[in-house]
């Protein structure tokens, strides 16, 4: 049996050196270890992650220390405009809708000179109190990336073309998107540009935000893939980009559900770990024979 060709969709943080080679590589041996464990043993597939950090750019946040170990300077950092405050606020109300903020403009939270709002301050306080000291540090990074995505056309046009330019390339029907690369695939999907794949699979994905998905579609539309899509959904209990939870509830059917375990904080939303789980050689299986 050929191997299956599969492209993936990365995420954040990947850094500027993390080349197409790199990331392919490094899944590749992920997904391995989970083929290699199927007691079964006929799948094969070979990965081909393209790196989209060249038309992707800088995050301020990335460079702001929040009280914990990630620090760097505060000067290279952007003023945060009324628009994203909004958008932060709203996707961080996902993951602690009932909180009480905290009154004070600060509470305790060390910022230096760095752009965060007091209403973002309290925001992410209480869903630290929620989730768990430090969930919301890293939680930033991905809300300010998904939203200069969503916001800017130009570099979200640039990621696609990236990604559509894979799949040309590799002629490939399956597609493995993780965290923010999920928003990214599922865009593609809506707009038509990826009309051959007829396999995906999200993981660690925070399609559930509603905010995440505003310029996508209405926040009252549900959750959709074209027709002939299989959509498979891992999320890992702990993961905190997730929410702690699947995404049926806001489709409109045609996605499935996995929940995995994937350890606790920070790995939980680790891409290696999701490539490793067994339910992933199930779906490769059958779309091989598809």
């Amino acid at each position: 049996m050929s191997a299956l060709q599969i492209v993936g969709v990365h995420g954040i943080r990947q850094g500027a050196a993390a080349t197409t080679a790199g990331l392919s590589d490094g899944w590749q041996t992920a997904l391995d270890a989970a083929l290699s464990s199927d007691p079964g043993g006929g799948a094969r597939a070979t990965l081909t992650v393209p790196s989209y950090q060249a038309v992707f750019p800088r995050t301020p946040t990335r460079f702001v220390r929040l009280g914990g170990p990630e620090a760097g300077a505060l000067s290279d950092d952007a003023p945060i405009g009324e628009e994203e405050e909004a958008f932060i606020l709203r996707a961080l109300a996902a993951y602690a809708p009932s909180a009480v903020e905290d009154d004070s403009p600060a509470s305790g939270l060390t910022l230096g000179e760095g752009p965060l709002t007091p209403r973002i301050v309290r925001r992410m306080q209480a869903v630290d109190r929620r989730m768990g000291k430090g969930v919301t540090g890293r939680v930033l990074w991905l809300v300010r990336e998904a939203h200069a995505y969503l916001r800017t056309e130009e570099t979200a046009a640039a990621v696609r073309a990236e990604v559509a330019g894979a799949l040309d390339r590799t002629g490939a029907r399956m597609v493995i998107a993780h965290s923010l690369g999920s928003l990214v695939f599922y865009d593609m999907l809506r707009r038509d540009e990826a009309p051959d794949v007829t396999t995906l699979v999200t993981c660690g994905s925070p399609l559930g935000w509603l905010a995440g998905r505003k310029g996508i579609h209405s926040e009252a539309e549900p959750l959709a893939v074209p027709p002939g899509v299989e959509w498979t959904n891992l999320y890992a209990s702990k993961d905190f980009v997730t929410g702690c939870a699947g995404m049926s509830r806001l489709a409109a059917g045609g996605v499935t559900d996995v929940e995995v375990n994937n350890g606790s904080f920070p790995f939980c939303h680790d891409v290696h770990r999701y490539l490793q789980q067994p339910v992933l050689t199930g779906v490769i299986a059958k779309a091989a024979t598809a």
